[in-house]
């Protein structure tokens, strides 16, 4: 199985909320995740290529649960093989990664609502650094990650969201680039 996303930076959430809403679908509560990202090279974050077998490692902290998470990114950013597991200490975690080699190459945190909207997770965030994003994922055993990220931007069109907008780095990277400014 695979994460496929896309998304996009947002100025209101209202429209999208209402739009959401129409099509079904509730909205939860506000989640905070604090997240740490660690990496095992020391090229620079940003420039790290896809397929290369990098590994991407996050501790999140959501409210009091805490679950770490491999990323490996195939075509780019928003496509990458996924695996998750709920631990009970991320400080001893945090420990662990450093003896594998690892190191933090990059600690946010934002604000999170989820929907569901037919096999997609919609996530509506906001980051005190650089405002409200959306993003649409799938989890899907398909090849062809292209197709699938057109099919939810064609969601996210639905939504009222426009091609410019479109955003094609992780959140990790784009607070690093963010962080370097």
């Amino acid at each position: 199985m695979k994460e496929v996303e896309v998304k996009a930076k947002v100025s209101d959430f209202g429209p999208i909320e209402r739009k959401l809403v129409d099509l079904g679908c509730e909205i939860s509560e506000i989640m905070t995740d604090k997240d740490k990202v660690f990496v095992n090279t020391d090229d620079d974050f940003a420039e790290l290529k896809v397929g290369n077998s990098t590994n991407f490692v996050r501790i999140r902290d959501r409210d009091g649960l805490i679950t770490l998470t491999l990323k490996r990114p195939l075509t780019g950013e928003l496509d990458c093989i996924e695996k998750e597991i709920e631990i009970s200490d991320a400080r001893v975690m945090e420990e662990m990664l450093e003896l594998f080699g690892y190191h933090k190459a990059v600690e946010f945190s934002k604000k999170r609502r989820k929907s569901k909207y037919k096999s997609y997770e919609i996530c509506l965030d906001e980051f005190e650094e650089m405002g409200n994003f959306i993003e649409v994922e799938e989890m899907t055993e398909k090849e062809d990650s292209g197709a699938v990220q057109k099919e939810l931007f064609e969601f996210l069109k639905s939504l009222g969201i426009d091609e410019k907008d479109r955003v094609a780095n992780g959140y990790d990277t784009l607070i690093y680039l963010n962080q370097k400014k």
